[in-house]
């Protein structure tokens, strides 16, 4: 029947792929991921304790980076690596705020300690000096008599 023309012999579909790649490529895009293609909780989607670990790595390596490169001392570090473990920092950004805000701080303890200490350095060299006056008035004192 085939060779008298009454049936006629389709060749075979083939599948192309180009569909699922441009589907793939809107995925990207963030396409397709709405309310009602969601199945599954959102923990189960993307566990909390999985973005708790990438937030934890990027915090850590920026810390570890911070201090061998001496932007932050090993204090604040080791102050910081807990703050991170604590939960303090949601992100890069704002841990990395509270490093410019400590510095300025501690900056600023410094020259206030450098001040003090130049004060009582002043008042010392003035006590000595008064006594050294006293000490020669004495003197004085004691040769007149």
């Amino acid at each position: 029947m085939i060779k008298e023309g009454s049936i006629i012999k389709k060749n075979s579909k083939k599948h192309s792929k180009n569909s699922i790649r441009e589907r793939k490529e809107s995925k990207k895009k963030g396409r397709h991921s709405g309310v009602g293609k969601r199945k599954g909780t959102k923990n189960a989607r993307t566990p909390i304790k999985k973005l708790w670990i990438i937030r934890q790595r990027v915090l850590r390596n920026f810390l570890k980076k911070s201090k061998s490169n001496s932007k932050i001392y090993k204090h604040l570090y080791r102050e910081l690596y807990l703050k991170c473990k604590g939960n303090e920092f949601k992100n890069k950004r704002t841990l990395i705020e509270y490093i410019h805000k400590a510095k300025t701080e501690n900056n600023r303890k410094s020259l206030l300690f450098k001040k003090f200490e130049k004060k009582k350095e002043k008042k010392v060299s003035n006590r000595e000096k008064k006594i050294q006056k006293f000490n020669q008035k004495m003197i004085q004192i004691g040769a007149k008599i």
